[in-house]
């Protein structure tokens, strides 16, 4: 089963970091789940893990949601990664195969090592990106996203032809 916490975090994470450079305040839960298009629980679990790490601010309420707590520029993807899953490895051996020849003996300890090998070597390329270097990585490849507060009175709504 793969985790998707992660590109999860980061997804949310970048659109909180969206919404404070268009000025568009906090973003709700539900916000956040229709961008991910998931259900709100998953995203209410991830809002949980990035606060406790400092990451971001929520409040509560009709009007409540979640921005980041400190600026983008200053948020790594290490930090993002580490909130949510922490430091473990990528992938384990198994430990409950007999120990029959060398590489049943052994094969437990050579994951370990790989895998810690492995966790370094991606700590060390995520904590050279920012959500800022991302987000403009993201922007100068464009699209249609926005969070900015649309105009709510006073601009017709253009409808569809044949409606």
């Amino acid at each position: 089963m793969v985790d998707v916490r992660f590109a999860s975090a980061l997804q949310l994470m970048l659109m909180l970091a969206l919404a404070e450079r268009e000025g568009a305040g906090l973003l709700s839960s539900s916000e956040l789940a229709d961008g991910l298009a998931t259900n709100p629980s998953l995203i209410r679990k991830l809002l949980a893990s990035l606060a406790a790490a400092g990451l971001i601010v929520t409040s509560m309420g009709v009007k409540g949601g979640s921005r980041l707590a400190r600026p983008a520029r200053e948020i790594t993807l290490r930090d993002v990664y580490l909130a949510v899953l922490g430091e473990r490895g990528l992938f384990a051996g198994r430990s409950d195969i007999p120990r029959r020849c060398v590489v049943t003996s052994n094969i437990e300890e050579m994951f370990s090592e790989l895998s810690h090998e492995l966790e370094a070597a991606t700590l060390a390329v995520l904590a050279g990106r920012t959500l800022a270097s991302e987000l403009d990585r993201l922007e100068q490849r464009g699209g249609p996203c926005s969070h900015k507060k649309r105009a709510k009175a006073g601009k017709p709504r253009a409808r569809a032809s044949g409606a």
